[in-house]
């Protein structure tokens, strides 16, 4: 087929007809075809009528990608035409992006995550190295249980350090951590809390645990902590000479020993700023590096009422 107006002249339609117009002229000589075809084994045709459908649907086909290369440069046109002589080149990338656009966001995600992990991995590097450099902690600190302090989960502990450190000038550096349990599990979020409580328990090397009354009952049983009457530091054979010793009894150990100091009556919270409900109680790791300074710290909050 050469050109447009021969196209429509097979068909029996001018060049003014609508596309439905179309549609339905092909059909229409495809039907009278095919009826031709059966009826030409029982009677002759007369060759002027008969449709050459070869020729009919070259013709609707010519016609079709006319119309449809037409309307696709139309719309480049209106879409790239403002791109002037850079319109292939727009055209070329819009497709680009419309049918690769998934990879690409996943390819900026994965970019994304890798630059997350690599300056988390520096991060790391750079705070191990800047506690490289610090002085050896004098004593570690745990707050394990019902606790608050700062502006809630994740608060910075440094100024809590900081505090506990300074009523002793010869100290060089306090390390205090906490960790929020909460009393009774009451939500999905409780148990998750309570997981990670546990999780830490095995890990932290803390020398003083902070806990309160509940946890205290759960731990000291489970020889969590260090029986204060094993132990000749005499910063701890003074403490046992306190009032507020704690004892409980172990699987292993029927007979109770003193594992906690109460501090519930002390200045300890008001002077730390930790908030708490279900008490303050003093408990010393089994095999603690500074049994000695930790001793100390429990005797310094014994001497401050509350």
């Amino acid at each position: 087929m050469e050109d447009l107006k021969q196209a429509y002249a097979a068909l029996g339609l001018p060049e003014t007809a609508t596309k439905e117009e179309l549609e339905h002229r092909y059909y229409l000589l495809v039907r009278r075809a095919r009826a031709q075809k059966m009826r030409e084994a029982s009677e002759p045709l007369d060759p002027e009528e008969v449709v050459d459908i070869d020729a009919v649907t070259e013709a609707y086909r010519f016609i079709r990608d006319y119309e449809e290369n037409k309307a696709k440069e139309e719309f480049n046109q209106q879409a790239y035409g403002k791109f002037k002589g850079m319109a292939d080149k727009a055209q070329r990338w819009d497709h680009f992006f419309h049918y690769y656009k998934f990879h690409i966001l996943i390819g900026i995600i994965l970019l994304a995550l890798i630059g997350y992990g690599i300056k988390s991995y520096a991060d790391h590097r750079a705070e191990q190295e800047r506690l490289a450099k610090l002085p050896p902690p004098d004593v570690t600190v745990m707050f394990y249980g019902s606790f608050f302090y700062g502006e809630g989960f994740g608060s910075d502990t440094e100024p809590l350090a900081e505090d506990i450190r300074k009523p002793f000038p010869d100290w060089k550096r306090v390390v205090a951590n906490l960790t929020y349990i909460p009393t009774e599990m009451k939500s999905e979020q409780d148990m998750a809390l309570i997981q990670k409580g546990l999780i830490v328990m095995i890990d932290d090397k803390s020398d003083l645990f902070i806990v309160d009354k509940t946890n205290f009952n759960k731990l000291a049983p489970q020889e969590a902590f260090l029986p204060l009457d094993s132990s000749s530091d005499p910063a701890v054979q003074e403490l046992l000479k306190s009032g507020a010793v704690l004892k409980a009894k172990t699987d292993e150990d029927p007979t109770e020993r003193p594992y906690g100091i109460d501090l519930s009556g002390t200045a300890l919270a008001k002077s730390l700023g930790v908030n708490g409900t279900d008490g303050y109680i003093a408990a010393i790791r089994t095999h603690a590096k500074n049994v000695g300074n930790a001793a100390k710290l429990i005797q310094h909050y014994l001497n401050q009422p509350q």
